[in-house]
């Protein structure tokens, strides 16, 4: 089991108060550079997205993955931002940001492979 430093308590033995990551919402995006622009995508989306992510109130963490495909096959990324927040104002401030500009957009991503989903504890 995993923890981190958070408000809520899990134990009283614990010296500090924490919130068990499996109690979190998990914002999963799937997501593709354009072709030919893995290594621009991935340093924008560590540089400059993942930190203006992390900036919003209830997004806790954000962690990155990589698919592992075949040869010749597109690589496919996978962030999963842990929110400890109401989702509906996370979604609500991201598309506040974009908006006004706090938030960039990338032109280096491929919109027709970008999804994102929710998942809720159960």
């Amino acid at each position: 089991m995993m923890f981190r430093h958070r408000d809520k308590t899990v134990g009283a033995h614990l010296d500090r108060t924490v919130t068990r990551t499996e109690d979190l919402m998990k914002m999963l995006v799937n997501s593709r550079a354009i072709a030919g622009k893995d290594e621009e995508y991935n340093t924008w989306y560590a540089t400059v997205h993942v930190p203006e992510m992390l900036a919003i109130d209830g997004v806790s963490s954000c962690t990155r993955h990589r698919l592992r495909t075949r040869e010749g096959q597109p690589a496919e990324f996978l962030a999963i931002y842990e929110i400890d927040g109401d989702i509906d104002t996370v979604r609500k401030e991201i598309g506040a940001r974009l908006k006004d500009g706090r938030m960039s957009a990338s032109t280096l991503g491929d919109p027709e492979h970008t999804t994102m989903k929710v998942w809720e504890p159960i």
